[in-house]
Order: structure tokens, then sequence, then C-alpha cells
């Protein structure tokens, strides 16, 4: 279970970088679900997997649910380029965790000294 939690925190914390300033939705209130396989739409089930997911937001809708889907879609293809909005955001959020670190570590020590 710990391993899980642990995993969990680095997909949320990946998320939370790749939608930062596009979308804002409760990480707490988000379910993930994953697809893998070679690069063949039909016949690994991909078109099945997404058939599901609009089955799944339609139903969300209808009960004005307040749950995110967040989806991976993993196979392996040629690829050339990063998405350069997902990098800064990814960015901005290491140097946003990193200086709360840094103010909680120095607020630790002063309590300590005094």
């Amino acid at each position: 279970q710990n391993l899980h939690a642990r995993f969990k925190d680095k997909i949320s914390n990946f998320v939370r970088g790749h939608f930062y300033g596009f979308y804002d939705f409760d990480i707490d209130k988000t379910l993930y679900f994953f697809t893998s396989g070679r690069y063949e739409y039909f016949n690994k089930g991909v078109n099945l997997f997404l058939d599901a997911l609009e089955q799944l937001n339609q139903v969300l809708k209808k009960s004005d649910s307040d749950i995110t889907i967040v989806a991976f879609i993993i196979m392996p293809d040629a690829t050339n380029n990063f998405n350069v909005e997902s990098l800064k955001g990814q960015s901005l959020l290491r140097d946003l965790k990193d200086t709360c670190s840094a103010i909680v570590e120095r607020l630790g020590a002063d309590i300590y000294e005094n």
C-alpha cells in the first residue's frame, strides 16, 4: 500500500505539472487509467479503451460528478520533440516545491534555535 501511495504521488505530481495553467481540478478526486501496447490502434484494444472512457465521461456528466479522469495511453513510437508548455509547468512546480521546502527548513531551524 505504501508503494502504491508513493507512485500515485509521482503520477499526481506529473499531472499537476502537465496541466498547470490549463486545467484546474482537485488532484485528490482524480482517477488514473492506463493502457499500453504496441502502436496498433485497433488490434490492442485502444479503441475499446477510448469508447469506455467516453461512456464513463457521459455517466460522470449526467451525475454532475466532480471526479476528474486522466487517461494514459502508452505506446512506443518515434518522437522528435517535447511539449514546451508541459516542461514549463513541470519546472515551475519543481521550483515552487523547492522554494517551499527551503522556507520550511529555515523556519524549522529558527524555531529550534529560539
